[in-house]
């Protein structure tokens, strides 16, 4: 984004508090005074633990030449321009709404209780090869996270992939009127956040809000085999313009999927498009062969070839913290810690299951966001571990204790160990580092269970030099 400050001040009504050169040049924007580049406009976000005002000057030596800042919040800062607004979060919000409506983009927004991000990986890979694509990076999937990622998007983007998250009532409505895609895509639906939401129904509602910002004659794509998903699409208001297509295993949807192979170099599907021949991508899991269908449909409405589609699946981008392998020495990593809900669980499982080693362990933590069902949640992950090939259950936090339960109560499992803390497991599964053995890791992502193996990986460089 290249505006100038007058540009944004007028944008947002706000006024000056230090007179400076109105008329440069703001390049671009960060929320993150460690990340400020050259020309910046600064955006301090106030939160619960920290405030963001505080690190404007840091935001300054990084090469910030203007501030938002919130008129209620003391010494602000000198040597920078500073725009007064009631909050800067609001006027975030307001300013990438503004250059949303600048960009002649194809957006592609993407929602869903899993698969989202994968989704999101999948189809911006697909979209590069026929246009200049941009997409959400991390996890910036929030009420601040989708304006900045809006804000980050290039002049000249010809396509970008938004991921659009939930965690209360309302969310998608607003990020999807910030976004205003040219195609919707609906993942699943499924107890996530169910702390925050009276039913899995409520939900259900909630994620197909995403139809209320979809441009006019846009294209409306999601899971097709979900009963509660079609009942709900079905009761939504939606503009008469808006086509839709469905994704699944039933040949009843739109595009569904005919055969289906993998290794741990990624799968291969044939799907019902006899345009298409075997498609090769670059991704684990079984499931991601229902997200590749959402990212094919999405890519064929902006009119590419089965040809740049095959050739885009070939090498996936993907996030983070999902389904990396790490080796050290004789033992394989299955690091999967960027959330943690039954069903992302079980599809963790499916790939651990094809890792070859002698002792098969699998850690899992505390699934947070499931109020009085936790117990009973927790429990019932710990039972269907029985369906897996699995030596010893290590267990992380309070409720993952019932995970614990429900394994010794239902399954095989020889060993089973509990522990309050990551740094107490750490210690624990060092002795495993010189065994033949493959270790899953799984938690939500407040548990931060990554530690787990970069702290084994850091020990092992350690003791080899």
């Amino acid at each position: 984004m290249k505006i100038t400050i007058k540009e944004v001040a007028d944008i947002l009504s706000a006024g000056y508090m230090d007179f400076v050169d109105v008329d440069k040049y703001i390049k671009g924007v960060s929320i993150d005074s460690r990340k400020v580049s050259e020309n910046n406009l600064f955006v301090p976000i106030k939160g619960a633990t920290t405030n963001g005002h505080s690190y404007v000057n840091d935001a300054v030596k990084g090469g910030a030449i203007a501030t938002l800042w919130n008129k209620d919040e003391p010494n602000p800062p000198t040597g920078i321009a500073v725009i007064l607004v009631d909050d800067t979060v609001k006027a975030l919000q307001d300013l990438s709404l503004f250059y949303r409506n600048t960009l002649k983009a194809k957006i592609v927004g993407v929602t869903g209780s899993n698969g989202k991000t994968s989704t999101k990986d999948i189809t911006a890979s697909i979209l590069s090869r026929k246009f200049k694509t941009q997409k959400t990076m991390g996890n910036y999937n929030t009420e601040i996270g989708v304006p900045y990622t809006l804000l980050s998007l290039d002049e000249d983007c010809e396509a970008a992939v938004i991921e659009m998250g939930m965690e209360k009532s309302g969310e998608i409505e607003f990020l999807t009127n910030l976004v205003q895609p040219d195609i919707g895509i609906i993942t699943s639906v499924g107890l996530v956040h169910i702390d925050n939401f009276k039913s899995i129904e409520e939900i259900a509602k909630e994620k197909v809000d995403i139809v209320k910002g979809i441009k006019e004659d846009g294209l409306f794509i999601y899971f097709g085999d979900d009963p509660l998903i079609e009942e709900t699409v079905n009761k939504a208001s939606m503009k008469e313009s808006i086509k839709k297509a469905t994704f699944g295993l039933e040949d009843s949807n739109t595009m569904y999927l005919r055969e289906f192979y993998e290794d741990l170099d990624g799968i291969t599907l044939k799907v019902s498009d006899e345009a298409f021949d075997e498609l090769r991508v670059d991704i684990l899991g079984k499931h991601q062969a229902l997200n590749t269908m959402a990212g094919i449909l999405a890519a064929k409405a902006l009119g590419m070839s089965p040809e740049e589609i095959s050739q885009g699946l070939e090498k996936i981008e993907k996030t983070g913290l999902r389904n990396e392998i790490i080796k050290i020495k004789n033992c394989t990593i299955l690091n999967d810690c960027y959330k943690s809900n039954p069903v992302s669980i079980n599809a963790a499982l499916n790939i651990f299951e094809m890792l070859k080693a002698g002792k098969r362990i699998v850690v899992l933590g505390d699934m947070l966001g499931y109020r009085e069902m936790s117990h009973d949640m927790h429990y019932n992950v710990g039972k269907d571990l029985s369906s897996f090939n699995i030596d010893e259950l290590v267990t992380i936090g309070e409720e993952a204790k019932f995970m614990a339960k429900g394994a010794r109560e239902n399954t095989g499992i020889k060993n089973i160990v509990e522990f309050d803390t990551k740094e107490e497991a750490t210690e624990y599964l060092k002795k495993y580092m010189n065994e033949d053995c493959s270790i899953m890791i799984k938690g939500s992502r407040f548990l931060k269970l990554e530690y787990i193996a970069n702290k084994l990986k850091d020990l092992e460089e350690k003791n080899e030099n």
